[in-house]
């Protein structure tokens, strides 16, 4: 509950931007939509006029607004330095624009003077978190709500833009702040303009629901009033109208209560003609269920599972990036916890019937055991239809070289083709220098027109982690010569390094990174030149965690750090090579790759690896997937 929410203890950011420094961007109706939110907040809802702070940037035939333009300086002036020194208990953020979603689904807003080739923009999370943190003072601002009428369609489809890194440093976590954030739209929907009333579709629905309200009872009855313009929208979707879906995103309540999926508390009021929640396990299912798992390690691909079941059943998935638990009743249990919008249907079936489509081929008997599972607590339950959970990508056809060497540093190579299973394409009948053994790679990739590879994997010794194979040069079109790494993926490998007491902790950090679907808060490290020391590799392997390791060090430390790799069993790591100009070497390695701070995809970094050497980064990769070897043979007999 809300204890006397006092108008003149609230403070907000109102933005609307119609107007921006690209090309094609005109927006009729966010500028005015700002106004309107902030008459509200004004008016009915009892907020001081001086404690809003509106940006505008009307469209230019449009009269100069009294409000300053909603340029990227405003806007972080506004909502970092001036409002956190307010002395207020509650904050809105009201935004209307443009908006994308990066590849961490953060919602990153152009400000108005965002160009192509520089595209400011607050990016959303971020200033949530600067906000739930210890950067603010004392006891202010306990609670934040942040409305966003925006489209939510992926950066990337944006190819031209340039959004950069943009993420204010925040502090500690301060766990008693409390945040609501309502979307316009779903991931990937874009939001309807209307542009013949210059105004937002889901503005327009909000309002309706907020006029003569005051704002101590708009905040304690968000979630009635959300679903209020839900069902508004879905009665449009019906008639086609609309096409969008609202979603609200929260973690607690204003008093910390646990919270279920899209629900703000865990009860509705409701008379009890309706279910309150999703059904849960009964008795029966949860003692099947723990003789089904016993001894079951977290499989690959857990985490896409845990994701999957929110999104089978309709409901937005926890924020963060990581596992509810290191087993798998945990997981579980995390689930039968909360709330999908599908009351038919327990979260825990669609999570159970994920990993058993996945384990078909590797587990065939306990992935007919957990299908069984599911079809009777289904039925048992009365529960609804389960749909197919998605294929894995399909995995594009991959060149592997062995080299073993000799007395005389010359090297014994084989060549296998991998598409689904190995396939012994090639093997050397007598040792090669690195010059021969290029020109064989050239001739194979050259025969390959029907089925090419995607990815070159190298198995070295050790000593050869020092040659830059991504910058060897092949032929191309027309007898040219072009780098190996500007149009494949090419990996650097050191499995016989791996063999001993260092095996174990190598297994089990690929398994943990199979788990957790390539994305952890914990599963990248950078390692600097102050980091290298005769412990680091004990360091890296007391835990699952890190499985990829960023080597921002410099050239006499390379050695000693990919040292410490492969006694840790960090199966990624990425480094620098030497180069001729130093000046080309001082940028940290998450910018060469032009990935944001915090968690990203692991498994994107092949080709981010490439796309990098494409804008003359050399960078190397070491990537020992230890799942995937060919046969063990001494090429020598």
């Amino acid at each position: 509950m809300i204890d006397g929410l006092d108008p003149k203890k609230v403070f907000a950011l109102v933005v609307g931007i119609e107007s921006y420094q690209v090309r094609g961007w005109s927006l009729p109706g966010p500028a005015r939509d700002a106004l309107r939110f902030a008459d509200w907040l004004t008016g009915t809802a009892g907020v001081p006029q001086t404690h809003v702070h509106v940006l505008l940037s009307p469209l230019a035939e449009q009269e100069p607004p009294a409000h300053p333009p909603a340029t990227s300086e405003n806007v972080h002036r506004a909502l970092f330095e001036e409002l956190p020194e307010c002395d207020g208990d509650l904050l809105w953020i009201y935004w209307a624009g443009h908006g994308f979603l990066d590849f961490r689904r953060q919602l990153l807003l152009p400000c108005a003077d965002a160009t192509i080739a520089f595209t400011r923009h607050l990016n959303l999370q971020a200033a949530l978190r600067w906000w739930q943190s210890t950067n603010v003072h004392g006891k202010r601002f306990r609670r934040v709500v942040a409305v966003g009428d925006t489209c939510r369609v992926e950066a990337q489809k944006a190819r031209m833009l340039r959004f950069g890194t943009n993420e204010p440093e925040a502090g500690e976590l301060t766990p008693e702040r409390r945040q609501f954030v309502l979307y316009a739209a779903r991931a990937g929907e874009a939001a309807k303009n209307q542009a013949d009333l210059e105004a937002g579709q889901f503005t327009d629905t909000l309002l309706k629901h907020l006029q003569g309200r005051p704002v101590d009872q708009v905040v304690e009855g968000l979630v009635d009033i959300v679903s209020a313009v839900r069902t508004d929208f879905q009665v449009m979707r019906a008639n086609g109208t609309a096409w969008q879906e609202p979603q609200f995103v929260i973690s607690e309540g204003w008093d910390g209560s646990a919270l279920f999926g899209d629900r703000w508390s865990d009860h509705t009021g409701s008379t009890g003609s309706e279910p309150s929640s999703a059904p849960t396990l009964d008795q029966d299912a949860w003692s099947e269920l723990g003789r089904l798992l016993q001894g079951q390690r977290l499989p690959a691909y857990s985490y896409d599972a845990y994701r999957w079941a929110f999104e089978a059943t309709g409901c937005t998935a926890p924020p963060g990036d990581e596992l509810p638990g290191a087993q798998l009743l945990d997981v579980v249990r995390d689930l039968d916890n909360r709330q999908g919008r599908r009351l038919d249907l327990p979260l825990a079936l669609p999570f159970i019937h994920f990993l058993a489509a996945r384990a078909r081929k590797s587990n065939a008997a306990w992935a007919e055991e957990a299908e069984a599972w599911v079809d009777h607590t289904r039925e048992r339950l009365g529960a609804g239809t389960i749909y197919a959970p998605p294929e894995p990508p399909a995995e594009s056809p991959a060149l592997h070289l062995r080299l073993v060497p000799d007395e005389n540093n010359r090297y014994w190579t084989r060549i296998w083709l991998y598409r689904n299973e190995f396939e012994s394409i090639w093997e050397s009948g007598q040792s090669l220098d690195l010059q021969s053994i290029r020109d064989v790679l050239g001739q194979q990739l050259a025969t390959r027109r029907s089925h090419p590879p995607t990815r070159i994997e190298f198995h070295l010794p050790y000593d050869l982690l020092d040659e830059p194979f991504e910058s060897w040069k092949i032929p191309w079109r027309g007898g040219r010569m072009r780098e190996l790494g500007c149009f494949y993926d090419v990996v650097l490998r050191c499995p016989e390094e791996r063999q001993g007491p260092a095996e174990a902790p190598w297994y089990r950090k690929w398994e943990w990174l199979q788990a957790q679907g390539g994305r952890h808060p914990q599963a990248v490290r950078e390692v600097c030149d102050s980091d290298v020391s005769d412990y680091l590799g004990s360091s890296l392997q007391a835990a699952e965690p890190p499985v990829v390791v960023l080597a921002d060090v410099s050239e006499p430390m390379i050695m000693d750090t990919l040292d410490a790799v492969l006694d840790g069993g960090v199966p990624i790591a990425i480094w620098r090579r030497p180069v001729a100009d130093q000046e080309g070497t001082a940028e940290r390695i998450r910018t060469a790759l032009a990935v944001d701070p915090g968690p990203f995809e692991v498994h994107t970094l092949p080709a981010k690896l490439r796309t990098a050497r494409i804008r003359r980064r050399p960078l190397a990769l070491m990537w020992d997937d230890p799942e995937r070897i060919p046969e063990s043979q001494t090429l020598t007999s």
